[in-house]
């Protein structure tokens, strides 16, 4: 693996390995279990169910890249779905829906964006904020009941691009785009420079202000289309739809690598994690678990992955560093050594020349 960058074998060994051995341990133990749980028909069914989270979670991941966070994306794309759906139903075409949701989705990153820059206030506290506000704009929207529009959307509901369902489609070219944008372009870099030390890229002179609103930007319009797709998916624009997602999605974003110290994360890692989270989930309905050992499970995931970053995070730290116990007796030492005199050096030099 010389030939790939050094960054990157570092994440493949951290990461992607693990999770890819994770995946496929799990799958053949299921498929020994019980038959047809590696097939294709069941892996595209992991991907549809996942599509809504995994595109919420790559928008997500330029947040956290970026050393910041938005817990109102769950709800937010519930809202997004209401919206959707009361404009087919009020008698709007199904491109100008959609052309609303996603400019409501741009407008709504861009207030938090400005809003945070300007006032300095810490996003996770406004976005928390948020999350009860989307809540009840959409159940007000959605006078407290789904909004249903069986009769639409059928080209993002049973469509297919490629030989691809449409929202797997669309999560994989979401996937491509941002993993492209964050490792080849300069906008990546600066996302990636505003994560790790917001004061020193200031000083350097990047557009730190414009980077954190563009995350956030970014991260809304893509909830507006997770929001488009959870409205087409389930044929009704529910209120109630999108609840949990943000854990979830941040969830899947730490388990793909990422810190919430923000100067980590991929596209791909996070895409990773909510492909573990799916298959983990197919799998205990595979083999006829209780659902209420789901969010266990889910936990446990989430907790030994924040673990085995943690690990790995104090031993490339302590790479090349003496022990705390070794630096504790050294300094004991040095502070025990007998310290002679200037003078009496000179003249122990002198008679030894002699």
């Amino acid at each position: 693996m010389k030939w790939l960058p050094r960054a990157f074998r570092g994440e493949l060994v951290r990461v992607f390995v693990p999770l890819v051995s994770a995946v496929v341990l799990l799958s053949f133990y299921t498929e020994y279990k019980k038959d047809n749980f590696v097939a294709w028909a069941n892996l595209e069914n992991i991907l549809l169910q996942t599509s809504v989270l995994g595109i919420i979670a790559i928008g997500q991941t330029f947040l956290i890249a970026a050393g910041q966070l938005d817990l109102s994306v769950g709800t937010f794309s519930a809202y997004c779905a209401v919206l959707a759906a009361t404009q087919v139903v009020n008698g709007r075409s199904e491109f100008l829906a959609v052309l609303i949701v996603l400019l409501v989705g741009a407008f709504v990153g861009l207030i938090w964006g400005a809003v945070i820059t300007a006032l300095k206030i810490p996003p996770f506290i406004l976005t928390l904020g948020g999350l009860s506000v989307f809540q009840s704009l959409a159940l007000v929207r959605a006078k407290n009941s789904p909004v249903p529009v069986r009769d639409s959307f059928e080209w993002l509901r049973t469509g297919d691009v490629l030989g691809l369902r449409t929202p797997i489609f669309i999560l994989f070219v979401v996937l491509i785009v941002a993993a492209v944008v964050m490792r080849y372009t300069r906008f990546g870099r600066q996302v990636y420079a505003l994560g790790s030390a917001e004061e020193a890229s200031y000083l350097a002179g990047l557009p730190t202000t414009r980077t954190k609103i563009l995350v956030y930007v970014i991260s809304s319009t893509l909830v507006a289309v997770a929001g488009l797709i959870l409205m087409a998916r389930i044929g009704s624009g529910d209120p109630r739809s999108g609840g949990g997602l943000e854990l979830r999605a941040i969830a899947a974003v730490v388990l793909g690598g990422a810190t919430l110290a923000g100067g980590r994360g991929t596209p791909v890692g996070s895409f990773l994690g909510v492909f573990v989270l799916g298959v983990v989930q197919a799998a205990l309905t595979f083999l006829n678990i209780n659902d209420s050992w789901s969010d266990f499970v889910f936990g446990g995931v989430l907790i030994v992955a924040v673990l085995i970053t943690a690990i790995s995070d104090l031993r490339r730290d302590n790479k090349g560093q003496r022990g705390p116990l070794a630096q504790i007796f050294s300094m004991r030492g040095a502070a025990t050594a007998p310290v002679q005199p200037a003078e009496n050096t000179a003249i122990q030099q002198r008679q030894e020349n002699t």
